[in-house]
């Protein structure tokens, strides 16, 4: 009456206004879920590894499906397959955790082929140069004429 509304249009229009869930926090959710999601579109080495998990844990169901739990314990300190088969597991699991939270993955031997070029490097030229490389040689020659002696 008189352009005022009745409580019941009031609420209606209330209601009517707030949802559930405020639209910020949708926003939020989706803001924080677009990088995790572009990552699993895109990023073939975290499906990989997802997919790596997921085998894996397949392969640890089957073989211990039916077996009680002390025998499972028992397989674990035993069988050497089920062991890499954990092991593979969560290593795909760290690997896909780091990945999922943009952090950089280490691929695996790089750091020691590294070492071993630079041992193999500082060998060469310890041996080849012309001020140490007589000397060189000859502690390598006694020493490996020592090792090969005490065997």
């Amino acid at each position: 009456m008189f352009g005022r509304k009745s409580r019941k249009e009031r609420l209606k229009e209330e209601a009517a206004s707030k949802s559930m869930i405020p639209l910020s926090a949708i926003a939020g959710v989706y803001a924080g879920a677009k990088p995790l999601l572009e990552r699993l579109l895109y990023d073939d080495d975290l499906r990989d590894n997802i997919r790596e998990l997921v085998e894996a844990v397949g392969d640890i169901a089957d073989d211990v499906s039916h077996e009680k739990p002390a025998d499972v314990l028992m397989r674990l300190w035993d069988d050497d397959k089920l062991r890499g088969r954990i092991e593979a597991a969560t290593g795909a699991a760290q690997q896909g955790s780091k990945r999922i939270r943009g952090e950089r993955v280490k691929e695996g031997g790089g750091g020691g082929k590294l070492f071993f070029l630079l041992i193999v490097g500082a060998a060469a030229f310890l041996f080849l140069s012309p001020q140490t490389g007589p000397e060189a040689r000859r502690l390598a020659k006694e020493t490996f004429s020592a090792i090969a002696s005490s065997e």
